[in-house]
């Protein structure tokens, strides 16, 4: 930790003693009294002065955390620290002083700027998890508590971590959350990006393959839309070894200059058992999209799946679901079938800054016409990152191949795609919203095809705020 350093055996010890005297010492006052804080006395600024940077931070602490705020906001008002540590040090005595005397708002704010000088400083953070913890911001506090477990070799204080994250858990079993966000983007439909298909597959005159043109609707095409969603979450532990968890959001996309209009929804049920430093997981999904402008459902799925979370050591993690699931799409009976879907992610953890991903996933998809069902596997590297000047970026990038698993007729041979996707995500956690901090994310697509009609590229962005800072 950064806040402070070790006090030197002999004569750091007895400075300390003769100032925090004031917080030990046994007082002759009323009980009305007693309620106020003793007056510090030339001897005590004395001692204040007598010592280090090192031990005064340390006897700004031990004053805060025996209640004596007061105090302490006297001997920094009088004496501010000095130094290339001072301003961390002085956010976070300020913050535990705002903390002490129910200030919880402006707590966080001091806290969240020290992390945002130097995000290195895990003392802060334990404390900013706890003062949102406080305020019921779950997930700020979660996603701290989450960095912190990089930073803890004790098994008795990792217990503790997770122990905490569970509490929080069973506090508000049930949860909500939303985000609205506006989204240009060059290819929302990723359409393709050319405007003829060749379909040598068909015969034309003089044995020369007719030239089709794409119809508009499956070009590129480009806008600023809005994105809205809500979430809903359950939580409950039935016993020692079982939890049940519930989820289901609904999400929409609005592209105004084509009055287009997208609607989606998603359940999911789940019996978690619970394992050590994680769980075993079995449920089922459901998912639908809907046209609201035409009155028509898109398509429906459904099916049961099975998830795994691991920590195979505080700095490891393991993620992995498998889903079998039924499709059925209301305006193209053709394109009914099923998928298997297996994605797995192992997460290393750097520091409490910093971590890495590996992802990698597997599909099959099997349709009524077996030209269109195909396999594919998708690889990819992840990274967060949190910086100084309150910046954290976090970006993927990953690459899919997929084979299909009939001759297309219209083309003659049998499409291949190889997908590659990279996006960055800028977040300025200091600049807290009402609870939320802005984040921009860029995302950039390439599809290579060997049908046209599939080969495209697309440029998005998305503006939006975020609880995970």
């Amino acid at each position: 930790m950064k806040i402070t350093k070790a006090i030197p055996s002999t004569k750091g010890r007895k400075i300390l003693s003769a100032l925090f005297a004031l917080a030990i010492a046994p007082l002759a006052l009323t009980p009305k009294e007693a309620k106020a804080e003793p007056a510090v006395t030339a001897q005590n600024i004395a001692a204040y002065q007598a010592v280090d940077e090192d031990h005064r931070i340390r006897i700004l602490i031990k004053l805060v955390g025996a209640g004596f705020v007061n105090a302490a906001e006297l001997m920094m008002r009088q004496f501010p620290l000095q130094g290339p540590l001072a301003q961390n040090r002085t956010l976070y005595i300020e913050g535990m002083i705002a903390k002490q005397r129910g200030h919880l708002n402006l707590a966080a704010t001091k806290f969240r700027a020290a992390l945002a000088n130097d995000p290195h400083l895990t003392l802060v953070r334990v404390e900013l998890s706890k003062v949102l913890a406080d305020l019921d911001e779950n997930d700020s506090a979660k996603h701290h508590l989450k960095l912190l477990e990089a930073e803890t070799q004790d098994p008795q204080q990792l217990a503790s971590i997770r122990s905490f994250m569970q509490s929080l858990d069973a506090r508000h079993p049930l949860t909500f959350s939303g985000f609205v966000s506006i989204a240009p983007s060059t290819n929302y439909n990723q359409g393709s990006s050319h405007t003829t298909v060749v379909s040598p597959g068909l015969s034309g005159i003089n044995g020369v393959s007719p030239v089709g043109t794409i119809a508009p609707n499956s070009q590129a095409q480009s806008g600023v839309g809005i994105n809205a969603g809500v979430n809903v979450g359950f939580t409950h532990r039935l016993n020692d070894d079982v939890q049940a968890v519930l989820a289901a959001s609904l999400s929409s996309t609005f592209y105004p200059s084509i009055n287009a209009v997208s609607v989606s929804a998603s359940q999911s049920g789940e019996l978690r058992y619970l394992i050590r430093d994680g769980y075993l997981g079995l449920g089922g999904v459901a998912s639908e999209s809907a046209d609201p402008i035409n009155l028509s459902l898109g398509y429906i799925s459904y099916g049961p799946r099975v998830s795994l979370s691991k920590l195979l050591t505080s700095r490891d993690q393991i993620t992995a679901s498998a889903l079998y699931e039924w499709r059925n799409y209301n305006n193209s009976p053709i394109s009914n079938g099923n998928a298997l879907i297996v994605n797995g992610v192992i997460t290393h953890a750097l520091d409490s800054t910093a971590n890495i991903a590996f992802l990698g996933g597997y599909e099959h998809v099997t349709q009524q016409m077996a030209f269109n069902s195909y396999q594919d596997v998708t690889l990819g590297l992840g990274f967060y990152k949190e910086l100084p000047s309150g910046i954290t970026l976090q970006g993927q990038g990953t690459a899919r191949f997929a084979g299909f698993d009939d001759v297309n007729p219209l083309q003659g041979f049998t499409r291949q795609d190889q997908n590659l996707t990279g996006s960055v995500t800028v977040t300025k956690r200091d600049w807290n919203l009402f609870g939320f901090a802005p984040s921009v994310n860029y995302t950039y697509t390439r599809n290579f095809s060997n049908i046209s009609l599939f080969d495209f590229d697309s440029h998005n962005v998305d503006f939006r705020l975020t609880k995970n800072f």
